[in-house]
């Protein structure tokens, strides 16, 4: 008999060791959740601001200030929103491009502005709330760009999206369809 109490029942461990493992992932998916969730709340303190709405206008021919292939998206009603927080996306059928660290000093786009691998939007004609150092985009207020014909022409008939989006949430506030006219 005394080799039996030498004898050592390990059919006790097996359900503590599965215990202190299923608190351990417990845990450590809590705490992942949790961090999840606190990152992700920081970004919700981030408000959009609301066009409710705009309209545009696109000329093919020649208009005031740039010149051909005008683009004019021009706030109808919502919130203002500052030009440093605003970029213009343009779609062509065949290219488009996005025009970043708005606004300009003067009339020409920045040289940031290199995601335009087509060269849709002429460099040296911007204008409206965009140029000149910047006001805010309200109600009544344009934002203006020239199409370069040069690196995609626009002819009379062909449509182009353009989009202006609130930068710091990468939310889009207008989206024009336009149809281009002479």
């Amino acid at each position: 008999m005394a080799g039996r109490n030498l004898y050592c029942d390990r059919r006790g461990v097996s359900p503590v060791i599965g215990v202190v493992l299923m608190l351990s992932i417990t845990v450590l998916l809590a705490g992942t959740v949790g961090g999840v969730v606190l990152t992700a709340s920081s970004d919700l303190n981030q408000r959009t601001p609301v066009v409710a709405r705009s309209t545009g206008q696109f000329v093919t021919g020649p208009s005031g200030g740039c010149g051909a292939n005008t683009v004019a998206i021009r706030h109808a009603g919502g919130d203002p929103v500052p030009a440093d927080e605003l970029e213009v996306t343009v779609a062509l059928p065949d290219s488009d491009a996005r025009i970043v660290d708005l606004p300009v000093s003067g009339t020409a786009l920045s040289a940031s502005n290199t995601d335009d691998p087509d060269n849709v939007v002429y460099d040296y004609c911007v204008g409206g709330v965009i140029a000149n150092g910047g006001q805010q985009w309200s109600a009544g207020r344009a934002i203006t760009l020239q199409l370069n014909a040069g690196g995609g022409t626009v002819e009379p008939g062909d449509t182009i999206d353009v989009r202006v989006v609130h930068a710091p949430s990468n939310s889009v506030l207008a989206a024009v369809g336009l149809t281009a006219r002479r």
